[in-house]
């Protein structure tokens, strides 16, 4: 759901911050306005909220590794990490 909301009586300081923060983030006020209140009311903003459902979407398409696979993951790196003296020489 998508509601318009109107603020009246802003007083300049707080127009021109928004303005500028707007400017630095190349975004119009609108979004400015809401990516600050998502902040500073402790929400995810936008960008996040796409990450998460990324991140939600990529768990879900590859769950964790099991407790026998992360072990076979580490024996197979702990082998590729060890060094063989004899290609050195």
């Amino acid at each position: 759901m998508s509601t318009a909301l109107t603020i009246h009586n802003i007083d300049d300081e707080l127009y021109a911050a928004v303005r500028d923060y707007a400017e630095r983030s190349k975004s119009s006020l609108g979004a400015a306005f809401k990516q600050l209140a998502r902040r500073a009311l402790g929400l995810p903003t936008e960008e996040e909220q796409a990450r998460l459902a990324e991140w939600k979407k990529w768990r879900e398409e590859f769950p964790p590794f099991s407790d026998d696979e992360m072990r076979a993951m580490h024996e197979a790196l702990e082998l590729q990490s060890q060094v063989e003296p004899e290609m050195w020489k």
